[in-house]
């Protein structure tokens, strides 16, 4: 039934069209709007013909996303069509009507079935909110790359890993899940101790080296001009003891290089305080990095997040952080869609090349060259916004 919006009058007649310039992909169309005037004068239209069509809201927001500057955005579009057409209000009333419209990691999980390996990983990427540090919570397939699900939350707790645990398996089945990864996190210690006590879990030993990295200052052998040859020396020394431990062949060659590193520590108490503090940080939860012992088919570490940490951790870098919270859901979808849909370029395992996460989670992705179109296309979904009435 069509209404005056104005008076809601019933009573109506056509009252001519009207000529409505609508942007796409290809450039500007001229549409035609049914105009209509009800009994009490008033003019109106029954629907709103939107000025930006769907495929042309989906490729500014692709080419946001590829280099995360709106000025840029507005700068490349101009170019384009040679028209000055663009506003970073308007790309940003994009970001917005896009994010909130694709769908959610188990809505794409439904529609395109990914294979799971078994084996997920757990990390945290931190980054900020109105200059506060808050952290994103990631399940990760270390076999195939893929992002299973994300959560944020403002500490690395054991509630946020319970969320993210509970989409996680949700999605997989428990009962599908052979072994599990951390960097040993107290949070998700304490989340795994309710639910994954019966799972095989592995310290990851590449953050346990990281760690040590963070202690002692490993990076500065070669670098440092004001170390002397014989701190460097001891240093290097100690490297190689703690690689003897994490990357032993066996539990017994593992305990063995522990105690010689234990040993060292204890030589060189009084000259290098750190390396105790380092070897302090190995004996945490130290048992659970020699788990893959016990299981032939799991993995000594979880780096492949390191991966995804690599392309993720820029984005968020050049972001500067989130202004407003209501943002972090929009873009922190984008972005999670992008990875899981891009196919990698430069993976150190060249058949990976060419293929998205998704794929090499046996899954079927029709060739395409924007992921958003894709998505729109499979889904139904629109991104038009709120036009106003005349």
């Amino acid at each position: 039934m069509i209404v005056c919006p104005i008076c809601h009058e019933k009573r109506w007649k056509r009252d001519g069209m009207m000529r409505k310039e609508i942007m796409y992909k290809r450039g500007k169309r001229v549409g035609r709007v049914q105009l209509y005037r009800c009994s009490q004068g008033h003019q109106f239209r029954k629907d709103n013909l939107p000025s930006w069509d769907d495929s042309f809201i989906e490729y500014v927001v692709f080419v946001y996303l590829k280099c995360l500057s709106l000025n840029t955005t507005v700068d490349i579009i101009r170019e384009t069509f040679e028209m000055d057409i663009l506003s970073k209000a308007i790309i940003l009333e994009f970001i917005a009507s896009v994010g909130d419209a694709l769908p959610s990691m188990e809505e794409i999980d439904v529609a395109f079935a990914p294979v799971r390996s078994g084996h997920v990983a757990f990390d945290g990427v931190w980054f900020k909110l109105k200059g506060e540090q808050i952290v994103l919570l990631v399940a990760f397939d270390p076999k195939t790359m893929d992002v299973i699900n994300a959560v944020w939350r403002e500490e690395e707790d054991a509630r946020g890993y319970e969320e993210l645990i509970a989409k996680v398996t949700g999605q997989i089945g428990i009962d599908k899940i052979r072994a599990i990864y951390s960097d040993g996190d107290n949070g998700f210690l304490k989340a795994r101790s309710k639910i994954f006590t019966h799972i095989p879990y592995q310290v990851c030993v590449f953050h346990k080296e990281l760690r040590m990295g963070q202690i002692v200052p490993v990076k500065n052998i070669h670098r440092s001009k004001r170390m002397t040859d014989q701190k460097k020396h001891d240093i290097k020394i100690f490297q190689l003891l703690f690689r003897d431990v994490i990357y032993a062949t066996d539990k017994e060659k593992s305990s063995q290089a522990l105690e010689r590193l234990k040993q060292y520590v204890k030589s060189q108490k009084e000259i290098e305080p750190r390396f105790q503090k380092a070897y302090r940080s190995l004996l945490t939860n130290f048992k659970y990095t020699l788990t893959h012992f016990d299981y032939p088919y799991m993995e000594r570490d979880n780096n492949m997040i390191e991966n995804f940490n690599s392309v993720f951790k820029p984005r968020l870098k050049l972001m500067k952080g989130f202004k407003k919270e209501a943002n972090i859901d929009r873009y922190l979808k984008l972005f999670l869609l992008q990875y899981r849909l891009h196919p990698l370029k430069e993976s150190g395992m060249k058949e990976r090349n060419g293929n998205s996460p998704l794929e090499l989670s046996g899954t079927y992705i029709p060739k395409n060259y924007n992921f958003l179109r894709l998505l729109r296309t499979t889904f139904n979904i629109s991104y038009q916004l709120p036009q106003p009435e005349i």
